[in-house]
């Protein structure tokens, strides 16, 4: 490691210094100030009590290869990402440890894209539908917000897309790359005086690094906002998502990673495992400033989404679900002075038809499960921000039925048809203290929880259909302290130190007499001990240097199950070390270059402990030059992954049984384009 982190700071201090030889006495740039929406009323990053990553993309973002949304988010300490080079079970991302239990997807995060929920109400999410050529910003919240979010707001991504068009423009992409990799995109945007419109398509695929690893996607975008009057805006969005193919090459035991890195498991071969997906949705909100003091928003939106999926054993080894997925809120905020108050509701309805079949080696045969369920959602919920002299304060409070429901179909073996209610009440408080013009220091104190998913509750480890009526929401309380500020408007830093105890967390596990199936349980308690540092330091006009770290010490404090007792143990899934650096460059002659560096400690596999997953060290680089001919922006451009050609894990599937806890992460391997913008 510390040859890694020498090469890595030898060649950020050679482009340092190239950069002073090129342009001597170069004057700083300036951060602009960061406003937040995730917070609900509209804040400062500065003035709001809580740890806050924001990430505005800017022209240079368009030369990512974009395959995952890590790409934009390693940079945010406390936030760490996992399964980025397999598209049959999408990217799994935790924050302070919540979502680190997905066996697919994303878990115990509330996902917002453009103002609306992308999160089921059950806690599910996924962002297989979001293209990444067009994310303009990302703001990360970290730790418990059921407050604000409700169900599954272990922490909050919000992200918000481009729809702003000064213009008419188009942009066109493409590029390619290892292991068949191509992602060819469009943008379009038109604007009038009242109104704009942005159209996007994306076409990526990729052959995999492993066998059987391989995926297809094309997805379509179209926004539109309508400036009704200096008052009334709405806005509408349309999507639509097909991806016929995403394979699935399975975990692999060390032994079998040692043999071959690239082999698909054999049992995934067999069953030819993998998905495919289709997916659209339609939503419209609103903002209706009433008058000086009182603003209206709503939001109205209906998601369907169509997978059919593979798995590697026999019984129920198909699964064909369909989902169909509506949602309604509104809130009103009234500010007069120092004080600003905002109240609200979210509605939501899930609707899943989950219909399993025998896996006959990737034939289906005779059907085992049918089984609507339901799952509603309603959150009442308000929020007060008020500004006295030198303090910010925030509280609120949320309360939130859920309802859960499975309608049992398949009444050859009895009605297993069943209900659970599952209700929360959910506060929080924040203080705020100037103790300087730009420095700040905070505390707060938040709390969340998490019911079982849909999914998560219809693996039943006693064989029966229904809920597994064993799973209790998890629940959590968070206190934290801590200081951001900022120096001479070029230096950027936060600092957070935080304690979160939560109890019955569901965690996954897997038995012998369902080989391949995750099933769920809670734990007893456990206790998260984390330091989180992040900075960013804009020190000469062409330069940005950004470097987080994060210290997480998350063991179970109570938890026994029939395989053991396991307290002071390290939750697995979660390194206790994660550091990131990354250096940024951007002539005024066009040329520009950027280099990111990942530093992941060790990390466990079971709750045991005895499965140790090595950390690892990452260097991605990437560069180009951009220049004009005839009024048309060429964005040529070249990037490289893994330039070490570190051998590391990927992804880990937690307490995988029979030691299959691995996914190995593709070796040295590179991409190039070009984008041209008009």
């Amino acid at each position: 490691m510390k040859k890694i982190l020498l090469s890595t700071v030898g060649l950020c201090m050679c482009m340092i210094h190239l950069s002073y030889s090129q342009t001597d006495s170069i004057p700083s740039q300036k951060l602009d100030t960061v406003f937040l929406q995730s917070s609900r009323i509209i804040s400062t990053l500065q003035k709001i009590p809580a740890t806050v990553s924001v990430y505005q993309t800017t022209q240079d973002d368009a030369t990512r290869q974009q395959l995952s949304l890590q790409e934009f988010t390693q940079q945010s300490p406390g936030l760490f990402a996992q399964n980025t080079n397999n598209f049959a079970q999408d990217l799994r991302i935790s924050i302070r440890g919540f979502g680190a239990r997905s066996a697919f997807g994303i878990r115990g995060i509330k996902l917002i894209v453009d103002g609306i929920p992308e999160t089921t109400p059950d806690g599910q999410g996924q962002l297989d539908n979001l293209t990444l050529g067009i994310i303009d910003r990302i703001e990360i919240v970290k730790g418990p917000s059921s407050s604000l979010y409700g169900n599954a707001s272990g922490g909050v991504i919000d992200i918000q897309t481009i729809d702003e068009v000064e213009k008419p423009f188009s942009h066109w992409k493409g590029s390619v790359g290892s292991y068949g990799f191509q992602n060819f995109q469009a943008t379009g945007g038109i604007n009038s005086e009242n109104a704009t419109y942005i159209f996007h398509g994306n076409y990526v695929a990729s052959d995999g690094y492993r066998d059987q690893s391989g995926f297809k996607q094309v997805n379509t975008n179209f926004k539109a906002k309508f400036d009704i009057s200096d008052r009334l805006t709405i806005r509408t969005l349309l999507n639509y998502s097909d991806s016929p193919e995403a394979d699935d090459p399975g975990s692999l035991t060390l032994e079998a990673v040692q043999e071959n890195r690239r082999q698909a498991r054999d049992r995934n071969v067999l069953f030819e495992t993998g998905e495919t997906i289709r997916q659209f949705k339609v939503g419209i909100s609103t903002t209706w400033i009433k008058n000086k003091f009182t603003s209206i928003d709503g939001y109205l939106f209906y998601n369907n989404r169509q997978f059919d999926g593979k798995l590697p054993f026999e019984f129920g080894g198909i699964v064909d679900l369909g989902r169909d997925y509506v949602g309604q809120g509104a809130s009103i905020t009234y500010a007069k002075g120092k004080n600003t108050l905002k109240a609200g509701y979210d509605f939501a309805y899930q609707n899943d038809d989950r219909q399993r079949f025998r896996n006959l080696e990737g034939t289906q045969g005779d059907q085992t499960l049918d089984q609507k369920e339901r799952f509603t959602n309603l959150g009442i919920y308000i929020t007060d921000h008020l500004e006295i002299d030198k303090w910010y304060i925030t509280g609120g409070i949320r309360f939130d039925y859920n309802k859960l429901t499975a309608d049992d179909a398949f009444l050859s073996n009895g009605d297993d048809s069943d209900d659970i209610t599952l209700n929360a009440v959910n506060p929080s408080v924040g203080v705020n203290y100037a103790f300087a013009k730009t420095h700040n220091v905070y505390t707060n104190f938040s709390t969340s929880f998490e019911t079982p998913a849909l999914s998560e509750l219809s693996a039943n480890p006693n064989g029966d259909q229904g809920f597994n009526e064993g799973l209790e929401a998890q629940k959590a309380t968070n206190y934290e302290i801590g200081f951001k500020g900022q120096f001479a408007n070029a230096f950027r830093y936060q600092v957070a130190v935080f304690r979160i105890d939560t109890r019955d967390d569901l965690v996954p596990f897997e038995l012998e007499a369902f080989p391949d199936r995750t099933f769920f349980r809670n734990a007893g308690k456990t206790a998260r001990n984390g330091v989180e540092v992040e900075g960013v330091y804009a020190f000469a006009k062409a330069w940005t240097v950004s470097a987080a770290y994060a210290y997480s010490d998350f063991t179970y404090s109570d938890f026994t199950t029939p395989n053991g007792t396991f307290d002071g143990n390290a939750l697995p899934g979660i390194p206790k070390h994660v550091g990131n650096i990354s250096l940024q460059y951007h002539s005024e002659k066009g040329f520009y270059a950027g280099i990111q560096t990942a530093i992941v400690g060790l990390q466990y596999a079971n709750d045991s402990n005895e499965a140790e997953v090595e950390g690892y060290e990452n260097i991605n680089v990437r560069g180009g030059y951009d220049f004009i001919y005839k009024n048309v922006i060429i964005q040529p451009y070249i990037g490289i992954n893994n330039l070490l050609d570190q051998e590391y894990t990927d992804n880990v599937r937690i307490n995988a049984f029979g030691g299959r806890f691995f996914e190995p992460a593709p070796g040295f391997n590179g991409y190039g384009g070009v984008v041209v913008k008009i």
